[in-house]
């Protein structure tokens, strides 16, 4: 452990700042003082104290005056980026400090944009304890790297001082104990909270105090970050001791978005326990080796009457030795596939350590009512998918749409235009683990050739098969040899991806049924 000192000391360091650019420092002590200073805390190799040497809240203050409006350095307003202290990494706790955000709105009257951050987290597991953080609008933020990522905050016994949306953002957090302080009239918290996020903000034992005028204070509104419906915001109060100025209607509209939309709730006593809404802090669950299939037509099931027509998902289980929960829809996109419901019922399914695989792009491109834009709304809707997974404990998976027989093609890379690349990156954006089914089937339909592909796919002449007395020549769903193909590529990925790697190598199953099955 490197314990690093700031303060007025021959030994110490003169700012958080530069203490910060200690790289094996693991405790950071600041000695009594205001400090005036933007500071940003990046990204860390361990677990990062950083607390005022006297315990005292009091005694220690780190201060910045930047609002949203302001320029920064490219000329462009701030945004979030105004905050005075800013956590981006993981297994932080600060400790009996003050984190204050001077602007004064009073003194520059006329101003737009007048948010003005104190603390913003977007790493996780971050702890604030006995803090007093102190702004006007937008005083906490509890945010998050991108709307697939999930992030865990938990603030305890802390003064927070605000008027207008100061306890804000998507992340899952509690605020336990301690004192949440309206400063004028206005609302505290602005949840926006993924609607595939079951847990946004929970406030418990709070006391909340106020200058506001009696009645002049709602306790939560729903904030859609950027106009954005599928946030749907969390907030719940349990135990709080209320003062006069919190309005008997606790919930206000935001932005044109109706309160009734969101999910506010508030008890007299104790629901979930602190421990349970922050689930997953302690990191991922061991994995379950069950898999549960979100996909189109590619992957779904088939009756008995609709052969040889097969869903890789179908048999992926016979070719692992995994538990396959097959959740594929035929024709589903992204898009689809959540307005539908089937989502929801997938996430239903899930439990900790879990592999939710999220395959889609086939029906995506499509100009009809499943359609989802390949800039934006595809990574948008993908991203709902991975939110949803990750807030069960379940181990999110992407993978690339698997390829059409035009792939076989030398000259064709791909039979989906941008869908997989989309796919590639929004991987690496979330770090998320993908399956390249895209690459993958077009290498294996290249070494088929023109003809033996065929066979993986729904190629055969009139009477081969009842359930298609005109034949068939079908150049995107598969034949049982083909699905088995696919399975095996998808078994074998995942067993590279180490996420469900033991439980394939005590099935060999697998083996046998491919070589039974093996398209020459």
């Amino acid at each position: 452990m490197s314990v690093v000192t700031v303060g007025p000391g021959e030994d110490d360091l003169p700012s958080l700042q530069e203490a910060l650019e200690v790289p094996d420092a693991t405790e950071i002590v600041l000695a009594p003082g205001t400090y005036v200073e933007q500071v940003v805390i990046a990204p860390r190799p361990a677990p990062l104290e950083i607390r005022c040497s006297t315990g005292e809240p009091h005694d220690v203050t780190i201060t910045f005056g930047l609002r949203q409006g302001d320029l920064g350095a490219d000329g462009m307003p701030l945004a979030q980026d105004c905050a005075s202290v800013t956590v981006d990494a993981d297994d932080v706790t600060l400790r009996g400090i003050t984190i204050e955000n001077s602007f004064d709105r009073a003194a520059r009257p006329g101003l737009r944009d007048t948010q003005a951050i104190a603390l913003r987290t977007r790493g996780d597991r971050v702890r604030v304890d006995n803090c007093r953080l102190l702004g006007q609008q937008d005083t906490l933020l509890l945010d998050t790297p991108t709307r697939g990522s999930l992030r865990h905050v938990y603030v305890t016994d802390c003064e927070i001082h605000g008027d207008v949306d100061f306890v804000y953002g998507r992340a899952t957090a509690v605020i336990s104990g301690g004192v949440v302080h309206s400063t004028g009239p206005g609302c505290v918290a602005a949840p926006s909270t993924i609607r595939e996020n079951p847990r946004g903000l929970l406030f418990t034992g709070v006391a909340f105090t106020g200058d506001a005028p009696d009645g002049s204070v709602s306790l939560a509104r729903p904030w859609h970050q950027g106009g954005s419906s599928e946030a749907l915001g969390g907030a719940e109060f349990v135990a709080c001791e209320l003062g006069p100025h919190i309005s008997a209607e606790r919930w206000d509209d935001m932005g044109g978005f109706s309160w009734r939309d969101a999910r506010f709730a508030e008890h007299d006593t104790v629901g979930l326990s602190a421990a349970e809404w922050l689930r997953g802090w302690d990191g991922p669950a061991d994995t379950t080796g069950r898999v549960v299939i979100v996909s189109d037509s590619t992957a779904s099931e088939y009756p008995p009457d609709r052969a040889p027509r097969t869903g890789w998902g179908q048999v992926l289980a016979e070719v692992s030795g995994l538990e396959v929960d097959n959740h594929a829809v035929s024709g589903a996109s992204t898009r689809s596939f959540i307005e539908s419901g089937a989502l929801d019922s997938a996430l239903a399914a899930l439990s900790p350590g879990d592999v939710m695989f999220i395959a889609f792009g086939h029906n995506d491109p499509k100009s009809d009512q499943r359609h989802a834009e390949l800039f934006t709304d595809y990574a948008a809707n993908l991203r709902r998918f991975l939110i949803g997974a990750r807030s069960r404990g379940a181990i999110p998976v992407l993978a690339t749409a698997v390829e059409r027989r035009a792939a076989c093609s030398a000259s064709t890379s791909t039979t989906h235009g941008g869908y997989p690349q989309r796919v590639r990156s929004l991987a690496r954006e979330e770090d998320v683990p993908l399956v390249d089914l895209s690459l993958l089937s077009r290498r294996l339909w290249r070494e088929l050739g023109e003809q033996g592909s065929r066979e993986a796919f729904l190629w055969f002449d009139p009477g081969a098969w009842p359930a298609y007395p005109a034949g068939e020549r079908d150049d995107t769903h598969f034949s049982r040899e083909g699905a088995l193909l696919v399975a095996r590529i998808v078994a074998g990925e995942l067993e590279r991806l180490g996420v469900v790697g033991e439980r394939i190598r005590q099935s060999r199953a697998a083996e046998s049924v491919l070589r039974d099955c093996a398209i020459a």
